[in-house]
């Protein structure tokens, strides 16, 4: 006889695809170090192995490429565990390859302070944005005022994507206002509540919305920052209660809410003042004239399959219960994509920095001079990856050399071409800016003006307005507030 019943149980709940896509490959070192110890604690099936049982690697270590197909994991609520666990030096880990050998030269240590579009950008990276996406919002990010509003005009701002911040290849790719209001709405959702938005309405708008209220209350709220916002503003308590039909507890509640609202959400973003040095994610040395490029791994622990578990699976799992088995199933699974999402990222990290090497070679020969124009584009094409990935990889790592510590992105840029017809990078453009800005007089700074006439002298013709953009985006303030006595 059948019968239907409906009952209700805890079940752990994972999704190995979210660890499967790129959020790993987005954060930096430091971060995932953080990361993998959580994992540690958070899932019992992950152990840290010894250092002393890691046997030296000089190729990342993966499964054998028909251990996944042998797998049928659902079949019939049964595991076959042996493709994973059937050996202590064997499975899925993190290497220790470099960790040893190769010391951080602290001397050649980038110092930069931790700044608000630091902590912003660090939340765009982890998003779930293409690569189109992820420019814009870096580029919604770079044009916030001091308070963290978005208060640029739409149709002005694409035009400044295309001149300023898009990578060459989505020059010529239509950018609508729609998709402008669509990054912002995900940035709406970024820490502080209300970063990004365009004017006081909104911002408190986006802060109710996110809160857990009484739908009655948080209409009521919504209304007065909508309709009655100066009732709000002067307190006019009886027009409210009138033209709302609430009594006046409801309205003392109302304004409780909105009166701990944060009408500047950037103010709540902690920054240090001091420098603080940058951890590299990468190591280029060069030993015998040949270059290599090595993980900074060092705090990461090396992680595979928990042995004890392993033990007691093998013995012991024709007698276990459903929810038991769905508790295993659940976190042996989080643990395989892990492991798999770790080793991914550092292939596609080496992958990487490898064909950024080739490709800016004279450079690491010139110690740190002659860069090429470069597209993330050529980098993908290279490596066969999709460009998305590319951008996401360099994204807030950075890169120890002999001569320095180098953001990954400051390896890309777009083509200008100069009075004589070269080819020329951006970079270049803002390091010649940044020299000229270093070497001026700090009691009569150079204006913009100023700078468009400096920036002539060395072949750059350029506009005032591009000029303040390029200022802008070394984070160099105007003249005026540079100035000192």
């Amino acid at each position: 006889m059948l019968k239907q019943t409906q009952s209700q149980r805890l079940v752990q709940k994972v999704l190995p695809q979210l660890i499967q896509k790129q959020s790993l490959l987005a954060i930096p070192t430091i971060a995932l170090e953080q990361m993998v110890r959580l994992e540690l604690v958070q899932n019992p099936f992950l152990e840290e192995r010894e250092l002393e049982t890691i046997e030296e690697q000089t190729e990342i270590e993966k499964p054998e490429s028909d251990d996944l197909s042998k797998e049928d994991i659902n079949k019939e609520e049964e595991y076959n565990w042996d493709d994973y666990l059937n050996a202590e030096n064997d499975g899925y880990k993190t290497s220790g390859s470099g960790s040893d050998e190769t010391e951080i030269n602290y001397e050649n240590m980038w110092k930069s302070p931790h700044t608000k579009s630091d902590y912003l950008l660090s939340q765009v990276y982890l998003a779930e944005l293409n690569h189109k996406q992820m420019q814009i919002a870096e580029a919604i990010i770079s044009s916030l005022d001091d308070d963290g509003y978005f208060r640029q005009d739409i149709d002005l701002f694409i035009e400044d994507l295309k001149n300023f911040y898009l990578e060459e290849d989505l020059k010529d790719v239509e950018i609508t206002n729609e998709e402008i209001l669509k990054i912002l709405s995900v940035i709406h959702k970024f820490d502080p509540p209300g970063i990004a938005a365009r004017d006081l309405s909104e911002c408190l708008l986006i802060q109710i919305n996110l809160k857990e209220l009484d739908p009655f209350i948080k209409e009521i709220a919504k209304k007065i920052i909508l309709n009655y916002f100066d009732e709000f503003r002067l307190k006019n308590y009886e027009k409210l209660i009138e033209e709302l039909k609430i009594d006046i507890d409801t309205l003392n509640k109302v304004f409780d809410i909105i009166h701990k609202l944060d009408p500047k959400p950037a103010s709540s973003i902690e920054e240090s003042s001091h420098a603080d040095y940058i951890i590299p994610d990468l190591i280029v040395i060069k030993e015998g004239g040949v270059y290599k490029v090595e993980l900074n791994e060092r705090n990461i622990p090396s992680l595979r399959i928990n042995s004890s578990y392993r033990k007691l699976i093998n013995e012991k799992e024709k007698i276990l219960d459903k929810g038991t088995k769905d508790f295993i199933h659940n976190n042996f699974e989080r643990a395989k994509w892990f492991l798999m999402a770790i080793n991914s990222r550092r292939e596609t990290m080496l992958k990487v920095m490898n064909a950024i090497l080739n490709h800016q070679k004279d450079f690491f020969d010139n110690l740190g001079e002659g860069i090429k124009p470069l597209y993330e584009k050529e980098i993908a094409e290279d490596i066969g990856m999709d460009i998305s990935t590319v951008s996401r990889t360099v994204r807030g790592k950075y890169v120890q050399t002999e001569f320095g510590i180098y953001e990954l992105r400051s390896f890309f840029s777009h083509k200008v071409r100069n009075e004589t017809g070269e080819d020329i990078s951006n970079s270049e453009i803002k390091n010649k800016m940044k020299e000229i800005i270093d070497a001026e007089d700090p009691a009569n700074p150079l204006t913009d003006e100023n700078l468009v006439v400096e920036m002539h002298k060395f072949g750059y013709k350029l506009a005032r307005r591009t000029v303040a953009k390029y200022r802008d985006l070394l984070k160099i303030p105007k003249a005026r507030m540079r100035r000192k006595l």
